[in-house]
């Protein structure tokens, strides 16, 4: 009985952790660690892949629940401009960066996208 109601809800606990994952990172110091890359704009990447999966995840998980994929959209964009403004103000060694927010918006953006093509194709 648990089991079953544990995978008809896999989607909003994945939704759910990786919000929580996605928030630690973005609120702790990730300096000293070694580099996994050495892409240029790699942060840029992180950041519109953390907010794609945001965006994907929550869109399935809230799938049937009468919420617009716009609202999730919204709320993801106002979340990454708060991650930013959380940064400057609670963290030592981290700072907001307008760019990060682009990112972030970008990646909820395409998300939809993603999402509007796979369920019309």
């Amino acid at each position: 009985m648990i089991i079953k109601r544990l995978l008809e809800r896999k989607y909003l606990i994945a939704a759910i952790f990786w919000t929580i994952t996605m928030t630690i990172l973005s609120l702790v110091s990730l300096k000293g660690l070694p580099s996994i890359t050495t892409l240029k704009f790699k942060d840029k990447i992180i950041h519109f892949m953390f907010y794609f999966v945001f965006v994907f995840l929550w869109s399935i998980a809230l799938k049937g629940k009468n919420i617009k994929i716009l609202k999730i959209v919204l709320f993801a964009i106002l979340y990454g401009i708060v991650i930013e403004i959380l940064q400057s103000a609670i963290t030592l060694n981290r700072q907001a960066d307008v760019f990060d927010a682009l990112a972030n918006s970008f990646g909820a953006c395409t998300a939809v996208l993603f999402l509007k093509f796979k369920n019309n194709a």
